[in-house]
């Protein structure tokens, strides 16, 4: 079922209980809690408890955003691959005690000593995402995996997500984030629209941004560039109403940005 949900970074770095109210107030049924300091506070039982009281007493449905900034899952570096691990368990457990139905996180990223090694690289990536998903899967929580824009990054494209997906014995799905993927789109002038076709049996969720490159420099663009960019994501959320998506959430940095966003879906999505 398709519902509209935001992503609590909106209110960073305040407390993530008040954007949960927030954000329900204002109509959404998704929370995608940015899961980061001081915006979530960490090791502390009695926060886990509210955030989950809060959630529940509004009736949201819940998914963790894992931070890919200080982490790679794919490192040849053992004592990163280590902390990178230890840090997506943590987010599990955490997403276990707060009822989410989801997490959403980056595959990793090949720079040059992970491309020296490639195929080595890749095939402990698999293995370590597989233990991820089927953990996840045994604790009823779907693991995402979302597209960067960068050429390093293992997920720049949804092709990319097929890859690993035909790869993985537990179901895992593609998080697509509309931003990167315009990014991709204009720099490498791929048929990126033939690429989401084919793998739309596989998407379930969908991040939707007036910015560019949110999550590291966001930005808006300017007007030519801006309506370029809102017909490339018409024309993909077009396709995608023949998948079986199950969240879209807005990522914006205030209230306007989200109330603006919603007001562009709403047009085309009917929500």
């Amino acid at each position: 079922m398709t519902i509209l949900g935001v992503s609590t970074i909106y209110m960073y770095p305040k407390n993530v209980i008040t954007a949960i109210k927030d954000a329900a107030m204002m109509g959404f049924r998704h929370i995608n809690i940015f899961a980061y300091p001081p915006h979530f506070k960490e090791n502390s039982e009695n926060f886990v408890n509210s955030v989950r009281k809060t959630i529940f007493d509004y009736g949201l449905d819940c998914s963790i955003k894992i931070q890919g900034y200080t982490i790679n899952l794919a490192a040849t570096n053992p004592n990163l691959r280590k902390k990178s691990l230890e840090e997506i368990n943590y987010w599990i457990d955490i997403a276990s005690k707060l009822n989410c139905s989801s997490i959403i996180l980056r595959a990793g990223m090949f720079f040059y000593a992970e491309r020296v090694f490639r195929e080595q690289t890749y095939n402990r990536l698999i293995k370590d995402l597989n233990e991820i998903s089927e953990k996840t899967s045994s604790m009823g929580i779907e693991t995402y995996i979302e597209n960067y824009p960068y050429p390093f990054d293992v997920v720049a494209l949804p092709s990319d997500f097929l890859k690993i997906c035909k790869l993985l014995r537990t179901k895992t799905y593609p998080a697509l984030n509309l931003s990167p993927l315009y990014d991709v789109y204009r720099n490498r002038r791929i048929n990126v629209l033939s690429d989401v076709q084919t793998t739309l049996p596989w998407i379930r969720a969908l991040y939707v941004s007036e910015y560019v490159n949110p999550w590291d420099h966001p930005h808006k663009l300017g007007p030519e560039r801006r309506n370029e960019y809102l017909e490339f994501m018409r024309r993909i959320i077009d396709l995608l109403k023949r998948s079986e998506l199950g969240p879209v959430i807005i990522i914006g940095f205030s209230k306007d940005d989200l109330i603006n966003t919603k007001k562009f879906l709403s047009e085309i999505m009917l929500f």
